[in-house]
């Protein structure tokens, strides 16, 4: 047997292909960062950019400039990877711009939220998240930059996450495996432990589940935007272990780690395990409704 090349597919067998599409990804992000972060943190050095701005503003500024341009390059990686390394169509993977695309960014933003909230119900009626304050700054920069820094964060995880994990992995590992990976490669966040990546195990079913049930990478991508953001810049959660500059809502946090997640936020405790869970009902439902929708009448 071959170890390199799949005779029967005639492609690299997919243990390289992965590793190659990896690899790619790292070139391609490291343009924008050498391109364009590296001269504009050399001209505010100098006093020439954003000379007014204190280290946390302008570095929220900066990645707000180089994060689109860095999750078009993760994009293009998995593009370039798909056609010529799987030599099999974009398309396959759920990416197919039609009505169904938007249908499906919508469902997910819905569900993302409707989860996240589930989780604030939930350890609010348990005292276990008790509010403290409203449109609340955590950092230094100013609470309009702090939240638009997280929605654009929000917006450029939620896309470059998905179409590696829920685009290229799922398709070539499967489920199990692509989901397994995901919660791994956020293993070494600030404040993850086993519980956390056991519950980004669960999240990323909950993802994957966006993508079997509608056939489209949108509704993936749709519900880890809202996920994140609802998580970070309304309730006020930690997010994979990072606290974010400014929410909507500051909370109090109260209750066991092992439920509530603790530090590194909901993904690591029961209660957001079943929030994703409630996620993947909400999504099996929505499918199996539009099943029976669609499905032709005889008379």
């Amino acid at each position: 047997m071959n170890v390199f090349w799949n005779v029967g597919e005639r492609r690299l067998r997919v243990v390289w292909r992965l590793a190659l599409q990896a690899a790619l990804m790292v070139a391609l992000a490291a343009i924008p960062i050498l391109a364009i972060a590296e001269p504009l943190t050399a001209l505010h050095r100098r006093g020439l950019f954003l000379a007014g701005y204190g280290h946390d503003a302008y570095d929220r500024v900066v990645n707000m400039i180089v994060g689109p341009f860095l999750t078009a390059a993760v994009i293009a990686s998995v593009i370039v990877a798909r056609r010529r390394l799987d030599r099999r169509p974009v398309a396959d993977l759920g990416v197919r711009v039609d009505r169904r695309w938007w249908t499906g960014l919508t469902l997910g933003l819905v569900v993302g939220s409707l989860a996240m909230s589930a989780v604030f119900v939930a350890e609010y009626a348990l005292g276990w998240a008790v509010p403290t304050g409203a449109l609340v700054q955590n950092a230094t920069a100013p609470l309009g930059l702090a939240l638009a820094f997280t929605a654009v964060k929000s917006l450029c995880v939620g896309h470059y996450e998905e179409f590696v994990s829920r685009g290229y992995h799922l398709d070539n590992i499967g489920v199990s495996l692509s989901s397994g990976l995901f919660a791994l490669l956020h293993a070494f966040n600030d404040n993850a432990s086993l519980l956390s990546t056991l519950g980004l195990f669960v999240n990323a079913l909950f993802f994957a589940t966006a993508v079997k049930v509608t056939g489209r990478l949108s509704t993936a991508i749709g519900a880890h935007i809202a996920w994140n953001f609802v998580q970070g810049a309304v309730f006020g959660f930690p997010v994979s272990g990072d606290k974010e500059g400014a929410s909507l809502i500051d909370i109090a946090q109260h209750g066991p780690a092992f439920l509530t997640g603790g530090a590194f936020g909901p993904e690591a405790g029961l209660v957001g395990a079943l929030a994703s869970v409630f996620g993947i009902a909400l999504l099996s439902a929505w499918g199996r409704w539009r099943r029976g929708y669609e499905r032709p009448t005889t008379s």
